[in-house]
């Protein structure tokens, strides 16, 4: 009892002194804390009955937030089960040196890298299950992007577009947000990037708009199948390196962390990172896949051919193996095959290189 007395006197004197001193209450609250957990050590509780409580504690939490959780046919890691109840929302990112870096793709579960005009690409960024903060730059629709964005069934956010992606959109119903038309993407002049490479938006903006469109809400796509655990490829053919040569001025690297087991991810020779976070970027995932390329117009846009079938790679663990893709209309999922069978993915995110038949792809031990 007088024990007790004593360490309730110091904790009155200690929160006058942090109080004189302009400590918040959180700070308090903490201190507090710890004094309770001196407190039970000294009037002698069972250290090893207290490690078991807590390790059945950890163990019912542990199987609580399973019981909540499901795996997400995007990225086959477990979410709460209200996250995969979003629908998807596939963005439209600029890829421009300008626009650089980009908001939000360390947290998307698929991203591609496609051709757009000469010498850029341009992403397109598969977000349902995480929210950042930011994601942007937003850019404009061309019919390829479209094609992509509806094998998710999803709402397809950009900013303007080309003469025959309007009409996709419209032929096509697709439920899409137009930075033109919607207060939900502004421009964002904190990045020091100027327009038209620095209009954001978020995926809480763009659902509360889609919500004001009377978008549907369910949505139905046909997942990826995915590994139940981590495993390597059954195969000898290493891939601790790629390189994609787009052209001579627009290359993407990937180099494989062998303890973290991703490939981090370069663009241009300079490490990708995330404007949100400074976090680098990687990929657990790497699909390569070839399509026809055409150019259109003197404006240089172009037709790639992301309808069809052809040969591409699966990249994971630090190996390789050669698949084939098929995709049979705008809405099917690409679907990629190894041995006539569709293949599984590692649990974790996925990058998606398109590339064209001549586009130089080095993939090395």
């Amino acid at each position: 009892m007088y024990k007790k007395h004593v360490i309730a006197a110091i904790m009155l004197i200690c929160m006058f002194i942090m109080a004189s001193c302009g400590k918040e209450v959180d700070d308090i609250i903490m201190i507090d804390d710890t004094s309770k957990i001196v407190i039970e050590d000294e009037v002698g509780k069972n250290e090893e009955n207290n490690n078991e409580e807590n390790n059945n504690e950890e163990e019912i939490v542990e199987n609580e937030d399973n019981t909540n959780k499901e795996k997400s046919s995007l990225d086959g890691l477990m979410y709460e089960k209200e996250l995969l109840t979003n629908r998807p929302i596939v963005f439209s990112i600029d890829n421009h040196p300008k626009a650089r870096p980009q908001a939000g793709l360390s947290e998307a579960e698929i991203v591609y890298e496609v051709e757009v005009e000469a010498p850029y690409t341009r992403y397109l960024a598969v977000f349902q299950s995480l929210e950042p903060k930011l994601i942007g730059p937003v850019r404009s629709a061309r019919p390829y992007l479209i094609y992509l964005s509806l094998e998710y069934d999803s709402i397809f956010a950009h900013v303007g577009g080309s003469a025959e992606a309007f009409q996709k959109l419209y032929d096509l119903s697709v439920a899409d947000i137009d930075g033109l038309y919607t207060s939900a993407m502004w421009r964002y002049y904190d990045t020091n990037k100027y327009a038209p490479h620095n209009l954001y938006t978020s995926s809480k903006k763009l659902r509360e708009d889609a919500s004001n469109k009377n978008y549907k809400t369910e949505f139905e796509f046909d997942g990826y199948k995915f590994n139940d655990s981590d495993l390597d490829l059954n195969n000898n053919v290493g891939a601790k390196n790629v390189e994609i040569v787009y052209n001579n001025s627009n290359s993407t690297n990937y180099v494989y962390d062998e303890e973290a087991k991703v490939y981090i991810r370069l663009k241009d020779d300079e490490k990708h990172f995330d404007e949100n976070n400074n976090k680098q970027i990687t990929a657990k995932n790497i699909l390569i896949y070839s399509v026809d390329k055409k150019v259109l117009d003197n404006e240089g846009r172009l037709y790639l051919g992301v309808i069809g079938k052809g040969f591409g790679y699966y990249i994971t663990n630090g190996k390789v193996i050669e698949i084939k893709w098929q995709k049979d209309s705008e809405t099917d999922r690409t679907k990629f095959y190894y041995d006539n069978q569709e293949i599984k993915l590692n649990p974790g995110n996925t990058w998606v290189q398109v590339v064209n038949k001549r586009t130089e792809v080095n993939i090395t031990e």
